[in-house]
């Protein structure tokens, strides 16, 4: 689901209007990086950090 490159990150993130949060998390989760890892970084929990998942997959099969 996250298999793209920076541009198409570039592209999808602008055309979401992501806030800088789900920017980083979509980022990371494209860098290959675990949930745990993600809510390290950003300094939330990792049920935040699967809610905000959830919600990048919605938004991005939106636009597909």
């Amino acid at each position: 689901m996250f298999d793209f490159t920076k541009e198409e990150y570039e592209k999808i993130a602008e055309k979401l209007m992501l806030n800088d949060e789900m920017r980083e998390i979509l980022k990371m989760k494209i860098k290959g990086c675990s949930i745990t890892e993600i809510s390290l970084k950003l300094n939330i929990s990792e049920r935040t950090v699967n809610r905000r998942i959830k919600i990048l997959k919605r938004k991005i099969i939106r636009i597909l």
